[in-house]
């Protein structure tokens, strides 16, 4: 579980996200739903550490793992989308290649994995960035647009496996979106405008 307690964060004079209190549970999607410049954005980093409050406490289980898309997902466009994962896979050691092609091949990339990323349509880089965010069995899924640019094929796929993660793995997921496609797949939805959760 995380938790977050009367969290704020401000960013020089703008305070960006203010009195922030929510709870994710184990094994529940959880859609973040606002306006672009509304904080959604903010709050995912602050969930994962990769920001810190400038108030409050963002309190997790110790050794939670994470699985990440903010913003565009980076790669090293000049590499296959192999290489990618095979490269940001050595970091933590946690996963074989036979994981890395089962990805793939969960997005229909298993055909295209020695293709150079920069010939990647923004669909198919959209997909690796999901392959990427799963491949490692994270306990939470931070997603922010994550089905931007797919087709409706595409997005049923990416559909599935987030279900099969929650399902299979107890994995929490948090979607940030302004996609109404996308609600239906939701445990509970949250509302963020102005920084602050409706």
């Amino acid at each position: 579980m995380i938790e977050l307690k009367e969290v704020n964060k401000v960013i020089g004079k703008k305070k960006i996200l203010t009195n922030i209190n929510l709870k994710l549970e184990k094994g529940k999607i959880y859609g973040l739903v606002g306006n672009n410049g509304s904080g959604k954005t903010m709050l995912l980093r602050l969930i994962c550490d990769l920001i810190k409050p400038s108030s409050g406490q963002v309190i997790k289980d110790k050794n939670t793992t994470f699985g990440v898309i903010i913003e565009n997902p980076g790669f090293i466009y000049e590499e296959t989308a192999l290489f990618n994962l095979k490269y940001l896979a050595s970091i933590n050691n946690k996963i074989k290649l036979d994981r890395i092609m089962e990805v793939l091949k969960f997005f229909g990339l298993d055909k295209d994995a020695k293709v150079k990323v920069r010939k990647y349509s923004l669909g198919m880089q959209q997909k690796l960035g999901l392959a990427q965010a799963i491949m490692e069995y994270p306990d939470v899924l931070l997603l922010d647009e994550p089905f931007n640019a797919l087709d409706d094929e595409s997005y049923i796929e990416a559909k599935n496996v987030l279900l099969e993660m929650k399902n299979n793995f107890n994995t929490t997921i948090v979607i940030a979106t302004h996609d109404k496609c996308s609600y239906d797949i939701f445990d509970y939805k949250l509302r963020i405008k102005d920084g602050k959760l409706q």
